[in-house]
């Protein structure tokens, strides 16, 4: 008899066939059922095994040989309704394809490929209810009566993910390829202590809700080494939705993410808009994004709630993103809004820190917007690079899903307690590099404004205090600072190249004391 733990189990012995024909769902789920009993290893060895949902347990090891490929099954009737949480909200939905779930000590692993043949479930999305397969229409009605939820959240959205890791503790997930998920990729909640290393996930660019790895309400989370093609946003952090996520109340925190290459997605690394439980202490390190439709991206709305905090960003490299940086408290709202009482659903975004990125051939140098009864506070930008020369026109995105914004190559900033930049170069074809609007402190050290339209550098329209160290005039004629708006006060000018008060233009708007030194 086996040692707990090692013993092995090969689904082939079982009576798997991996043909792609023959429907293999028995002999891999009883390896997996008897494999959760003792402690072990289960064994798929190349082939293709058509398969319908499979559940992993407890001490299980769950191998895929290169060569391996799991093929999920064509027809939503094999798939049972569980419950799980769908765009950050417990709800009732189809099972996911492969589900670690109340589990401990669990390993996926090898080279094989876990396929989603997510195809057959986008389409529902585009199809009229009328042409939906027959009982189909009747198990979305199931799940709107069992779920009781009016929100934008509807039916189509719970289609199963292709990988879930639930309510589990101890999960590694090492070599495997995860591709056509039928709704986001891989998604981990409710856990603690889950490694993803050295794995691919890949969704086509038409994936509807095609996210790669969704990291929800789970703590002491590591990515690592992972290469994603997401047909959504690439890797997001979420915590619950409103309300519910607020009364759930578990953060998504002790998150790192490290030596990642993202090629396609909406957003390279995505917090929200789901955060109303809290985001907390997250460091993102040594990543590439290219050709996504943003770099760093945070966004929330009035009712999430929640705090998102503590978030480092360091060492990375974006290519063709339309806009590298963005935080928006607006997500699919008015930006142009008065302010409303501040209560249990108003968000917060602070200490938030970007060091050493550089972005190249992006359109919209940055977005940053916070809410005027709440501003979002501690925002810094150190050792940053930012080429937005790409034309505007060359993506069909806007900076960040907020409406009544007039977009531009302008890193733009409204509604901030506290911003600032240190060692930072911008490239526009178009004046200013930099623009605040609404903010109470804005600090700029060492800014390098390079463009076909220097002047000015920067504006700041109902900036409480405006500091400018270490900065120079691109000609003596030109203006660096532009300020106006009967809410700026104060610009501080320190250890400038040249008479720099010179090169501050104050509108009559504006009551401001200017200090030189």
């Amino acid at each position: 008899m086996s040692l707990p733990g090692t013993a092995q189990y090969d689904v082939r012995e079982r009576g798997a066939v991996g043909d792609g024909d023959e429907l293999d769902t028995e002999p891999i789920q009883r390896a997996l059922d008897e494999c959760a009993e003792t402690g072990g290893t289960v064994h798929v060895p190349p082939g293709e095994y058509r398969t319908e949902p499979l559940r992993v347990g407890d001490d299980t090891t769950l191998h895929l040989d290169a060569g391996a490929t799991l093929q999920f099954e064509r027809d939503f009737a094999a798939f049972p309704s569980v419950e799980s949480r769908w765009e950050g909200w417990d709800q009732v939905g189809f099972h996911p394809c492969l589900w670690v779930a109340d589990a401990e000590n669990v390993a996926v692993t090898g080279r094989g490929t876990i396929d989603g043949n997510g195809d057959y479930w986008w389409d529902f999305y585009h199809m009229p209810e009328s042409e939906y397969p027959e009982g189909l229409r009747e198990r979305l009605a199931e799940f709107d009566d069992r779920n009781g939820k009016s929100d934008d959240v509807s039916s189509f959205t719970l289609r199963p993910p292709l990988f879930q890791i639930s309510g589990s503790e101890n999960v590694t997930v090492s070599g495997v390829t995860l591709r056509n998920s039928p709704f986001w990729n891989t998604h981990v909640v409710y856990s603690e202590n889950v490694t993803l290393h050295d794995v691919n996930v890949e969704n086509p660019a038409d994936a509807p809700n095609g996210d790669g790895i969704d990291i929800d309400s789970s703590r002491f989370v590591r990515v690592s080494d992972t290469y994603i093609n997401a047909g959504d946003d690439a890797i997001c952090i979420k915590s619950g939705k409103n309300a519910e996520g607020r009364e759930v109340g578990r953060p998504a925190a002790q998150i790192t993410v490290t030596n990642c290459t993202v090629e396609a997605g909406h957003g390279g690394v995505v917090i929200g808009s789901e955060m109303s439980g809290d985001v907390r202490d997250v460091t993102v390190t040594n990543c590439t994004f290219t050709d996504t439709d943003r770099g760093v991206r945070i966004k929330t709305q009035r009712d999430r709630g929640g705090v998102v905090e503590d978030l480092c960003f360091d060492t990375i490299v974006m290519r063709r993103v339309a806009c590298p940086f963005v935080i928006n408290g607006y997500y699919f709202t008015d930006i142009d809004s008065d302010p409303l009482p501040v209560d249990d659903g108003t968000p917060l975004v602070r200490n938030v820190h970007f060091h050493n990125v550089t972005a190249r051939e992006v359109s919209y140098a940055g977005f940053l917007a916070g809410l005027p009864e709440q501003p979002f506070e501690g925002i810094s930008f150190s050792d940053v690079r930012i080429d937005a020369t790409r034309p505007l026109d060359a993506t069909d995105h806007r900076p960040a899903m907020a409406d009544n914004y007039e977009a531009s190559h302008t890193f733009f900033a409204k509604s901030l307690a506290d911003v600032t930049f240190t060692d930072v170069e911008i490239r526009t074809p178009e004046s200013p590099g930099l623009a605040f609007e609404e903010v109470d402190s804005v600090s700029i050290d060492g800014l390098r404004f390079r463009g076909d339209a220097p002047s000015p550098a920067v504006t700041v329209s109902d900036v409480g205090e405006t500091r400018i160290r270490g900065c120079a005039a691109s000609s003596p004629t030109q203006a660096f600072l532009r300020a106006s708006g009967s809410e700026t006060e104060r610009v501080s000018l320190c250890g400038n190249h040249g008479e720099f008060e010179a090169h501050v233009d104050i509108d009559e708007s504006a009551d401001v004391t200017l200090e030189q030194s």
